[in-house]
């Protein structure tokens, strides 16, 4: 009998070692915050990320001011928050209502309130059909690396046109 046990340690150890059995969820960053007494551990990695939920949105009591990311929360622009995928991280949101989908990069932490995994801005809400109703059923996920940069190029593009845009004489 100790034989047996001995063996199923050594084989839980070694192949514990060679990556054949992981223990615990996605790897943590290490970096956390706590909001309303509760510690929200960021992911080192947004790879393989996957979650059905409820998406909410938010507007106007927090327009114009700073996002977790150091930007300027604008209700009109595409973005979203998230509570523990890292900052920047592209998703991709499925509204399982109406089968929308829309790209959106993660700039802000939330939602705050339970049984909601994503917070959408105003104007992504309008378009994914979140808006009227407050809430949906969506399923996030990580979009790669290479598609993301290819998105996160698009984004500076548009960025750069309503810069200059703004800057030239009417």
């Amino acid at each position: 009998m100790t034989l047996l046990i001995v063996y199923a340690l050594t084989l839980c150890v070694l192949t514990a070692a060679c990556g054949f059995m992981s223990f615990g969820g996605p790897k943590r960053s290490g970096k956390s915050y706590v909001i309303n007494g509760k510690r929200y551990y960021i992911l080192a990695t947004a790879d393989g990320y996957k979650e059905k939920g409820l998406a909410s949105w938010y507007g106007d009591p927090f327009h114009g001011r700073r996002t977790a990311s150091g930007e300027i929360y604008d209700k009109n622009e595409l973005s979203a928050a998230h509570k523990t995928l890292p900052l920047r991280t592209w998703v991709e949101v499925k509204n399982l209502k109406n089968n929308k989908i829309m790209y959106l990069r993660i700039n802000d932490r939330g939602p705050f309130i339970a049984g909601r995994i994503i917070d959408l801005s105003q104007a992504a809400a309008v378009e994914l059909g979140v808006y009227r109703p407050g809430t949906a059923p969506v399923v996030v996920t990580a979009v790669p690396a290479t598609r993301a940069k290819r998105l996160e190029q698009s984004r500076v593009k548009s960025l750069s046109k309503k810069l200059s845009a703004r800057a030239s004489p009417k």
